[in-house]
């Protein structure tokens, strides 16, 4: 390596040309370390106005520095680049980046590119992503205080800043000069290629955050629940960029660097880091996949276990209905040997007809538990109270596996069937004094079924039953024309409508969708 600036020897050896660039890398890191101390201490005793004077310090204090060992060209270009980067960061609201916060990433992100001139003989253009990459996570670190559960927007941030960057950087490497000339003076040249540029970079940031910071905020809760996941965001991120400056090495020491090889890295890095954004994406929704997946399988077997167990505490109280009833009907056996009239009346009109009601409320409340879903445990919860209140005689049985249950229909269609056919069965079976209504829910894997049986009156069985047709008079009877629309909208659901002796049954029986 030549060194056409010092006073001889004028060819560098090795040795010199990496001390000179772990120095340059050093003077740098201490600016950064500078910056960060400072923002750090302001954070914590400066408040107010106080903490928006101090974010001023750093930026002004690089910039000084900048202006001091660069001609006014570099020194314009690295201001406008920082300006460009912290702007991006801006503009994206990725991470809630206060004044000082800024402050830090525009005082770290702002160098003096001749500064580094051993630097980029030993790595290209390489050092510019290992100052972004520290200057970013320290960033975060000071404004968030942690990088836990924020990896993922870290690494994007890295990735897009890394890409500006380096175009920015390109661009006014090859292509400025030459347009340069097409300017009346080179520092208006500058001004406007500049601000182009930061447009050109602040649309694009615009339009990326419009479309996709969601998603990556999604992405980054999704990532921050799995902490080796998340880790791997900042190391792979390292490891690219220590294997591609590795790479490069070799070159210098060979003394085989080209413009194609300078330009060829760079670019490769920024391919694989980029390359792995829908790596790590579908890494994160692989681990959420199988996190889902289990849990589905932990909720069917708590299902198969709260079920067990709540056939195991029905059938205790099956068993403590059947001793209450023998106590009550023991006690009045008690009652009828006393010669206390007004107590015997007293007993058989209300509290013997009341414990009945009572343990015949309590063992439907106990079978209505046994149906999966909550929605449909409350439609039923609701017809059986009213059919309690007007004093029908009531069965119930459920024979299901709650595992394999499925309503098969909407949950709002299949309760408007459902009631329609149970209003009209309630208010048949209340004209008869003896009469019965019946229910029944039986299901399997492949499907389920809903009998509704209920006694009907002689006018009834002599007349039939047809949709349209009703004794409520007139505007009333379209019930069982609105259950045969609905049903029309479900293939594997079928009403089966029966009249045996005076008994009407009504067989509604849903196939579950494959």
């Amino acid at each position: 390596m030549i060194d056409i600036f010092g006073g001889g020897p004028y060819l560098l050896d090795t040795g010199e040309l990496f001390a000179g660039s772990l120095a340059e890398f050093g003077v740098c890191f201490f600016h950064i370390f500078l910056c960060a101390g400072f923002v750090f201490l302001a954070k914590r005793f400066f408040k107010g106005p106080a903490r928006l004077a101090a974010a001023l310090l750093p930026p002004f204090l690089q910039f000084a520095w900048v202006w001091s060992v660069s001609i006014r060209s570099e020194a314009f270009l690295a201001l406008c680049l920082a300006a460009l980067l912290t702007g991006l960061v801006r503009v994206l609201e990725l991470l809630p980046f206060q004044p000082l916060d800024y402050a830090f990433f525009f005082s770290a992100l702002l160098f003096p590119t001749r500064h580094f001139n051993n630097t980029s003989a030993v790595m290209g253009h390489l050092w510019i992503f290992w100052i972004l990459f520290c200057a970013v996570y320290a960033g975060a670190w000071l404004c968030l205080g942690t990088l836990k559960g924020n990896q993922f927007i870290c690494y994007f941030l890295f990735v897009f800043l890394s890409l500006a960057m380096y175009s920015y950087v390109l661009f006014f490497a090859v292509p400025a000069p030459q347009i340069l000339g097409g300017f009346p003076s080179s520092a208006l040249g500058y001004t406007v290629l500049a601000a182009a540029v930061i447009l050109f970079f602040l649309t694009a940031a615009c339009l990326l955050r419009k479309h996709t910071a969601e998603k990556l905020r999604q992405l980054n809760l999704s990532g921050a629940r799995y902490r080796q996941i998340e880790n791997s965001f900042f190391l792979l991120s390292l490891l690219i960029l220590l294997v591609f400056t590795l790479l490069y090495i070799p070159a210098t020491l060979m003394r085989m660097q080209n413009a194609f090889l300078s330009l060829l890295i760079p670019v490769l890095c920024l391919l694989f880091l980029w390359a792995q954004l829908p790596f790590l994406n579908l890494l994160v929704r692989f681990a959420l996949y199988r996190d889902s997946a289990t849990f589905h399988e932990w909720e069917q077997q708590g299902t198969a276990a709260y079920h067990a167990e709540l056939d195991r505490s029905l059938a205790a109280v099956q068993a403590m209905r059947h001793d209450m009833k023998n106590i009550f009907f023991t006690m009045g056996n008690f009652v009828e040997r006393s010669e206390d009239q007004e107590m015997k009346d007293f007993f058989w009109q209300n509290i013997y007809p009341y414990s009945e009601k009572t343990i015949r409320q309590s063992e439907l409340l106990s079978q209505l538990c046994q149906i999966p879903t909550e929605s449909l445990r409350a439609f039923f919860h609701l017809k059986f109270s009213q059919a309690l209140q007007q004093d029908v005689s009531l069965r119930f049985q459920a024979k299901l596996v709650p595992e394999q249950f499925q309503t098969g229909m909407d949950i709002i269609d299949l309760t408007r069937v459902l009631g329609i056919l149970l209003d009209n069965a309630l208010e048949e079976t209340a004209k008869l004094p003896g009469g019965i209504l019946d229910v029944k829910i039986a299901g399997n894997e492949e499907g389920c079924s809903y009998v509704i049986k209920n006694t009907i009156t002689e006018e009834t069985r002599q007349n039939g039953i047809h949709p349209g047709k009703t004794s409520k008079g007139a505007g009333r009877g379209n019930g069982l024309r609105i259950v045969r629309e609905l049903l029309e909208r479900y293939p594997g659901a079928v009403l089966n409508s029966t009249l045996q002796d005076h008994i009407f049954v009504q067989s509604l029986n849903i196939l579950y969708p494959r």
